[in-house]
């Protein structure tokens, strides 16, 4: 028998943030759904980022086999680092799962869902789709509701953007953000009235948006908490995070008592203490190689420019200017080089597969080798151990796809030390804790309710959560996934009465499609991430 099902997703969310709104009363059907479901720590993918981490929530497979690792596809030696989309997921998703069941799907604001796919159902498409309110074209599938949406919330926001270098001295980000959740109330209410699915998938993101910004006034634990600033930034972040309940009310009303409830995060989040540039690390142990001209941008002066740059530089000559930099690096001596931002890695300058590879491949294990052991040698400016583990690309990926995947990924001091790929800096790291910035942590959120769960404590991954939502629903789940339904979310009793049925795999409709975008979309979605920090 199926039942109705869902996942309120909540980017970033973490629970030593949102406890204390639940016990403050901020958000009572949160609250109430967290003490009546099972409940715990999701663990996200490496890297712990948005894109990845929301395709593995839907697949159910690692990115080795969906092939996102970040934001983008390619490094810096590509040609042209093409910005990810919808056609670039190489693995079945939930909604193609469901519908070969005979389930109508209701995908809501899913990151990488532009352009919206065909279905049984509808989708609405939510971040890197390019343009503002009636400006937006084609976002919606079927097309027939794009008209009505923006009819239900006049100048749509389909993701709030945030400058995090910017935007935490004030509230008006929250401000935004809140408008914005209440088009999503608007929204989410109406299609569910006007076009009923049996199986939906939400994700709001201004929780991520918020927590980039203002994470340190959020956090009870944090010196900045309890400052002035702090204090008179968290009233509108409270208002933001008590609509955002409204929603999780309307989802639960939705789904009714006999239905079946995820609340899930992607990632949760940390404060930003420092910044490590992994090219200037790569350079002082001899892997990396500036052309003799570029050196002189390793100056203090010159860094200094950089900020300023990124505030004031049109956003084509900003994205042009960043694209530039890779070409200051002497490739014919190079080694290895960093990652894309959102990748968190290193990429071997491997021959055959690099642009300008220069490393032949029977070295390939002994320099990811000899980067492992500095990496784990690393000492912190306060003398500190720097890393926490470093992650070979074989030891966390696997699938046709591991060809995107960087060689090695560090993990730095509790994913407080964030690893970007600038060029010139003398130093290693730059002290970032002044600000009340946050960064990604691998410590998401995970709730189950609904018929047989547990009312018990327990851990899983984010590819758990598409098998849990089909075995929830009813459905078969795939055979061959890499996660696997949340059992100990479940009475065993239930579990007996209800066991897990399997079927077998699709093969994903979806193929290495050309990008969507115009040059002036890629710029602008491009300056959204810039503005989180994540380019």
């Amino acid at each position: 028998m199926t039942r109705k099902a869902v996942v309120i997703g909540l980017d970033g969310a973490a629970w030593h943030l949102l406890d204390p709104m639940i016990d403050a009363g901020v958000m009572p059907r949160l609250g109430a759904l967290k003490a009546r479901g099972s409940s715990g720590t999701l663990t996200s993918t490496i890297p712990t980022y948005t894109p990845p981490a929301w395709t593995s929530s839907v697949t159910g497979v690692n990115p080795g086999r969906h092939g996102v690792y970040g934001f983008i596809e390619g490094n810096a030696q590509a040609e042209r680092q093409e910005l990810m989309h919808s056609g670039k997921i190489k693995s079945p998703t939930l909604w193609e799962i469901a519908n070969a069941q005979g389930v109508r799907c209701g995908i809501y604001n899913l990151p990488l869902t532009y352009p919206p796919r065909p279905l049984d159902g509808w989708m609405v498409s939510g971040m890197m789709t390019p343009g503002y309110g009636e400006s937006q074209r084609d976002f919606v599938y079927p097309a027939a509701h794009q008209e009505k949406i923006l009819s239900w919330a006049p100048g749509y926001v389909l993701d709030v953007h945030a400058n995090y270098e910017q935007d935490w001295r004030d509230d008006s980000l929250a401000r935004r953000a809140l408008a914005s959740i209440e088009q999503r109330y608007t929204v989410l209410d109406r299609l569910l009235q006007e076009d009923p699915v049996d199986l939906l998938f939400t994700v709001q993101e201004a929780p991520d948006r918020i927590q980039h910004v203002y994470y340190r006034y959020m956090d009870p634990r944090d010196p900045l908490y309890d400052t002035g600033q702090g204090a008179r930034m968290r009233d509108a972040v409270l208002e933001c995070f008590a609509k955002i309940d409204e929603i999780v009310g309307l989802l639960e009303d939705w789904a009714s008592a006999d239905g079946a409830i995820q609340v899930v995060s992607d990632h949760g989040f940390t404060a930003w203490e420092v910044s490590v540039h992994q090219n200037a690390l790569l350079q002082q142990w001899g892997y990396l190689r500036l052309k003799p001209a570029a050196r002189a941008m390793q100056t203090g002066f010159a860094r200094s420019l950089v900020p300023l740059a990124k505030r004031a530089l049109p956003r084509k000559v900003a994205r042009e200017a960043k694209s530039k930099t890779f070409a200051a690096i002497d490739w014919a001596n190079t080694r290895a080089f960093a990652s894309p931002i959102p990748q968190q890695g290193v990429f071997v300058n491997l021959a055959g597969r690099e642009r300008f590879g220069i490393v032949p491949q029977g070295e390939l294990e002994s320099i990811k080798d000899d980067l492992v052991r500095r990496f784990q040698e690393l000492r912190a400016p306060d003398g500190g151990p720097a890393t926490d583990r470093v992650y070979r690309s074989q030891e966390v990926f696997s699938g046709h796809a591991i060809d995107g995947a960087p060689d090695i990924l560090p993990v730095l001091r509790d994913h407080r030390f964030e690893l970007d790929d600038e060029l010139f800096h003398k130093q290693a790291f730059t002290d970032v804790s002044d600000m009340p910035r946050g960064v990604h942590h691998p410590d998401g959120i995970v709730v189950v309710a609904g018929p047989g769960s547990s009312g018990t404590s327990f851990d899983a991954h984010v590819t758990d959560v598409m098998p849990t939502l089909l075995y929830q629903a009813g459905l078969k789940v795939p055979e061959g996934l890499d996660g696997k339904v949340m059992e100990s979310a479940f009475d065993p009793g239930h579990l007996t009465r209800h066991p897990v049925q399997t079927t077998a795999a699709l093969s994903s409709s979806l193929k290495d499609e050309e990008s969507p975008y115009s040059a002036a979309e890629e710029a602008e979605i491009e300056e959204a991430l810039r503005g989180l920090g994540y380019l």
